[in-house]
């Protein structure tokens, strides 16, 4: 039957976010993968107890599914309950969102990044030393322990190799796809929302308070350029982010997939001045639909977009993003949605599985 192995499904019960999405989508290549690999990998997928079981099961119809004990508390649950059938099965864990079993051993782990290791400085909430100190030590269990890591990037690897004792050998990237975008429907009655909104004249940004995701850089910007309309999706910022007081900025909350195609697809160019990332999905899906994509200049994200992206200081947000766009000279957006698919960094996965 070949080499057991339990995937941690518990991001299924979660909201589809970066790595969330991720696991999602690779979860969803191997399930198309797996009939070709089933005389040397048992893959099974454990979950906490859910009525959505059965719906997970229709989806999922070429792995076996199981339940794994309950927890409201997903780290609760990855701790105790999953590293509980690890053990009971002797089987080992496939985890693909950061986290793992402190007590268990072998299997796969994907990281997306050590920003938690390599960025202290951006978690300065109360209390935040604690989630700091649960990610130094899962990160080190995980590089100690592991068979094989995963990240997303080549640039997250050479940081793990300079941060961790790992074998260069051990570490597949397997980096983000955009595929799920090209899925989804296009939802216009987003303009209708806010009449404000005229297609193809505003700058959009998927909104963050994470302090990399440099969100103060979008609002000094959009300060200086009182003519130009900024919208910002995502988590509701609150007045202490300083949107309040900018005429020019539409907030519109959480959006579906479909809306952000519109928002994507009819956007003058979508911004994205990160100071940090493991990868950086957001400025792909907007190039699938089409959007000129204005990057933090840092080196993953030159990694990923190369000369199909415009680049900003991340410190200067004194700039007309307009001259900027008129600078011309970028590569097709095909250059870079060819090199990456969920197809690809899935068979990677299944494929270091079976060495």
């Amino acid at each position: 039957m070949g080499q057991y192995y339990a995937i941690n499904g518990s991001f299924l019960l979660e909201p589809a976010l970066g790595v969330q999405r991720y696991a999602a989508e690779i979860l969803k290549q191997m399930n198309k993968m797996a009939p070709a690999y089933k005389e040397c990998l048992r893959l099974v997928l454990v979950l906490p107890e859910t009525p959505r079981i059965e719906e997970i099961r229709r989806e999922f119809s070429n792995i076996e599914v199981r339940c794994a004990g309950k927890s409201r508390r997903v780290k609760v649950w990855e701790q105790v309950c999953f590293a509980r059938f690890l053990k009971k099965e002797k089987a080992k864990g496939i985890c693909l969102c950061n986290t793992v079993p402190l007590f268990s051993k072998g299997g796969l782990v994907c990281v997306h990044d050590i920003v938690f290791k390599t960025h202290p400085e951006y978690f300065k909430e109360p209390g935040a030393w604690h989630e700091i100190l649960y990610r130094k030590w899962m990160y080190t269990h995980a590089f100690h322990k592991a068979d094989i890591i995963v990240t997303v990037s080549e640039t997250s690897k050479k940081e793990i190799l300079e941060q961790y004792r790992v074998h260069a050998g051990q570490i597949y990237v397997a980096g983000n796809g955009w595929q799920h975008m090209d899925r989804k429907d296009t939802d216009e009655t987003i303009f209708q929302k806010y009449p404000k909104l005229t297609k193809g004249a505003y700058y959009y940004y998927l909104a963050s308070l994470a302090p990399n995701k440099n969100l103060s850089w979008i609002l000094k910007n959009a300060a200086g350029n009182p003519d130009k309309i900024y919208v910002l999706s995502g988590k509701p910022l609150g007045d202490d982010s300083g949107v309040e007081k900018l005429d020019n900025v539409i907030c519109t909350g959480y959006v579906s997939d479909s809306e952000a195609r519109a928002l994507m697809q009819y956007c003058r160019a979508f911004l994205f001045p990160s100071t940090y990332e493991g990868f950086g999905i957001p400025p792909m899906e907007a190039l699938c639909m089409g959007a000129p994509v204005v990057l933090g200049d840092i080196p993953v994200l030159h990694e990923i977009y190369g000369n199909a992206a415009y680049y900003v200081d991340c410190d200067n947000a004194d700039i007309s993003i307009e001259q900027l766009l008129k600078e011309g000279g970028r590569e097709a957006p095909e250059t870079v949605l060819s090199r990456y698919s969920w197809e690809k960094s899935a068979r990677i996965m299944m494929e270091a599985l079976t060495k």
